[in-house]
């Protein structure tokens, strides 16, 4: 205390640092166990503290009384073996021999379908698919393995109009499909053409703009040091600017004009609500109106989603392309069935279908491409002998080694 005493305390650093501060540490750590333990114990009241032992002081004494050691001769010696008796046939415990080690399920007894009992004169009835318990039981696939979010079907049936003898009409339908399939591919590819960026046009004078940029710098600088020198010359010291305090009429006439204000503003939304109130029947009408545009969106989002369901979804990069109709052309068209040609492949078939339930994803067909270009060499018998003396005269010449005699003076 007393090295604490003398230093001197004249700023807040100094007092941090020379004042003894033990006794409030040693409080605070009392006052944290406390708080770990339960809490101060002079708080609180006598039911948290005490508590009535409402138990049987008699019980207690007869389990005193019974495990004295002076009863431990009456009670039983577990060393010693028990005498063997006689048990009845009732007693004895069968053990079931395990008669087959064949893994063939029990037959099914046959059971009433009104009682749902064992029936004894009723026919055996039919079991159903069992799994043999020899093997392992197969795995449970999940609910929505194999299934797609897609409403079309595995096979999709054809156009009539594709048939190996159709109706004129049904054929005609079926070649205006395609023709319009047709179109749309044009129009895409005209409109890829279209958003390509066009080819930049410089003319001669830009470029020589463009090629003479930096060329002239010290007429540049100097146009630069003369424009500055201007603007120096033009730069004023602005006036300093006075505030002048407002009069008291000058204050009291603001006030007026704010409360007037805000009076009209009051007037005008009570004006705007009396006026809302008159028009109630308008606004049961707009609402109404809301309502059925409302209703013709939320009918027109359903046929949207209805149509999309049948549309495949994009699950990879890749997008699937309009699948042009197969489709004959009018000298193609067999009147048997025997001579009607297949255009497509049933596997290809197979594939778009999947590709359009969304059970696999679009993929893009890669062409066998070569990683590296080739190099082509000309072969050296191929070359002219003109060629072969100028390859050989162009050809540097090995440095021999020669060896240098160095003389050694003493």
């Amino acid at each position: 205390k007393q090295w604490y005493q003398r230093r001197v305390r004249e700023n807040k650093k100094a007092w941090r640092k020379y004042t003894d501060i033990g006794e409030v540490e040693k409080f605070l750590e009392e006052k944290l166990r406390e708080e770990r333990t339960g809490g101060n114990p002079t708080e609180k009241s006598n039911k948290d503290l005490f508590y009535i032992d409402k138990t049987d002081i008699f019980e207690s004494t007869k389990s005193k009384l019974s495990n004295l050691k002076c009863h431990s001769d009456l009670q039983i010696d577990t060393r010693v073996a028990p005498v063997g008796g006689y048990l009845g046939p009732s007693k004895r415990k069968k053990k079931k021999r395990k008669t087959s080690l064949s893994c063939d399920p029990p037959p099914a007894k046959p059971v009433s379908a009104k009682t749902g009992k064992y029936d004894l004169w009723g026919a055996t009835p039919t079991p159903k698919r069992q799994q043999d318990p020899c093997l392992q039981p197969p795995v449970k696939p999940p609910q929505q393995y194999k299934k797609s979010d897609s409403k079309l079907p595995a096979v999709e049936a054809p156009h009539p109009g594709a048939s190996y003898n159709p109706s004129f009409k049904q054929h005609q339908e079926l070649l205006q499909t395609a023709l319009e399939v047709e179109e749309r591919r044009e129009k895409a590819k005209i409109k890829a053409t279209k958003d390509a960026a066009p080819p930049i046009r410089i003319t001669e004078a830009q470029y020589l703009q463009e090629m003479s940029i930096g060329l002239n710098k010290e007429e540049e600088s100097e146009n630069e040091e003369k424009k500055g020198g201007e603007e120096e010359e033009e730069s004023f010291v602005p006036k300093p600017v006075v505030v002048q305090r407002k009069t008291r009429v000058q204050r009291n006439r603001e006030k007026a004009e704010k409360q007037k204000a805000a009076e009209l503003a009051a007037a005008k939304t009570e004006k705007q609500l009396n006026k809302q109130l008159n028009r109630v029947k308008a606004i049961k009408r707009e609402l109404t109106v809301e309502e059925r545009k409302m209703a013709a969106i939320t009918a027109e989002r359903k046929e949207k989603k209805e149509v999309n369901s049948l549309r495949p979804g994009k699950y990879g990069p890749g997008k699937l392309m309009e699948e042009q109709p197969e489709f004959q052309l009018p000298e193609e068209v067999s009147s048997s069935l025997r001579k009607l040609a297949v255009p497509t492949n049933s596997i290809q078939d197979r594939f778009l279908s999947m590709q359009k339930r969304n059970l696999i994803e679009v993929r893009k067909k890669v062409n066998p491409h070569r990683k590296y270009k080739l190099k082509e060499v000309e072969k050296w018998r191929k070359k002219l002998p003109e060629e072969i003396l100028e390859l050989t005269k162009t050809k540097p010449k090995k440095k021999q080694n020669k060896k240098k005699m160095i003389k050694v003076t003493e």
